[in-house]
């Protein structure tokens, strides 16, 4: 009997802050998920992220398709990044990567 894949949203973000680099919007995305919903709450919402572009300011991650509204809290809840200030819009939603670029200007 074959095993159903785990379902995934991926969400194009914007994000308005200074010059971040890959590894720390990494980092604090990170620690917003393990500070608001533990480690039992990040296994869960299973985040990773799948694309960044510094110079448009823009990111693509990855989450469990049951864990989107908690993801988006983790990510409305951000204000800061490297003690400099910082937000992060979520700009649009898709089931696949292809229809999200698809989308994207």
């Amino acid at each position: 009997m074959p095993v159903r894949s785990v379902r995934r949203r991926y969400l194009n973000l914007h994000i308005e802050a200074e010059r971040l680099s890959e590894d720390s919007l990494n980092r604090v995305i990170e620690s917003k998920i393990h500070f608001l919903y533990g480690v039992k709450g990040a296994v869960e919402i299973n985040y990773k992220l799948i694309d960044y572009i510094p110079d448009e300011n823009r990111a693509i991650i990855r989450c469990n398709h049951n864990r989107l509204n908690e993801m988006r809290v983790v990510l409305a809840h951000i204000t800061e990044a490297e003690k400099r200030p910082c937000r992060i819009d979520v700009t649009l939603v898709s089931g696949t990567i292809k229809s999200l670029r698809k989308h994207l200007p």
